[in-house]
């Protein structure tokens, strides 16, 4: 009898914590709409508006995870899981900690690279002009 009630007991904990059990595909399932709830307190005057953006935010974040799980490393995935369940859950908080452990992240490289894409060549800087000498004072005669 203790089995069904440990189950339950063990259900209810991992919910109100806001994770239950991981996915199929690695990524945890995260109870996101109480944080979104709460984030409506800073969403000025639509505060459905700011819910919806959250939740959509959210399932975004959750499948860009599921696409490049198995490329995060194990330690950083770990790591990054249990900052991204406290103190509210959020798979944006996940992906963007994993995003700054992986070194090919827009996070590591210099903020000249940021703007392109992968696979864009670097933009060439032109050399700057060489130095000029200043003109001679009333109008290039040398008075003594």
């Amino acid at each position: 009898m203790k089995s069904p009630f440990l189950a339950s007991a063990w259900l209810a904990v991992t919910t109100l914590a806001g994770v239950a059990a991981p996915a199929a595909d690695g990524v945890p399932k995260l109870d996101v709409a109480q944080s979104c709830r709460e984030a409506q307190a800073f969403g000025g005057d639509d505060k459905n508006l700011a819910y919806k953006g959250c939740m959509q935010d959210e399932k975004e974040a959750r499948e860009l995870l599921a696409q490049k799980w198995s490329g995060f490393n194990p330690a950083d995935r770990r790591d990054c899981v249990a900052q991204g369940k406290a103190p509210m859950p959020s798979y944006v908080e996940i992906l963007t900690c994993l995003e700054m452990y992986d070194g090919s992240s827009s996070f590591n490289k210099p903020l000249g690279d940021s703007r392109r894409t992968l696979g864009e060549p670097a933009p060439v800087a032109a050399p700057p002009p060489a130095p000029t000498a200043p003109a001679p004072a009333g109008g290039g005669e040398t008075k003594f």
